[in-house]
């Protein structure tokens, strides 16, 4: 993965958190209420459109029950 781009690692944040949401059976609904996000917010972060603050990558970590630097890992 080429760290330098931006959008690459918008991408592995917003898959990894679509497959952690799917695995632990959540809506982006019930993931937003999780987070004190709003539901259109966890779409477009699910497709690696928007830059997250620190803030809400650490609510997603915790509400999907992972460390914050497991979002950022490339998949295998």
């Amino acid at each position: 993965m080429n760290w330098s781009d931006p959008k690459a690692a918008r991408s592995v944040l917003g898959e990894n958190v679509r497959r952690l949401r799917k695995a632990k059976r959540f809506s982006q609904e019930r993931l937003a209420e999780l987070t004190e996000l709003d539901q259109p917010h966890i779409s477009e972060i699910e497709a690696g459109v928007i830059n997250l603050t620190l803030d809400n990558v650490q609510a997603l970590a915790v509400a999907l029950g992972v460390e914050p630097s497991d979002l950022l890992k490339p998949p295998c």
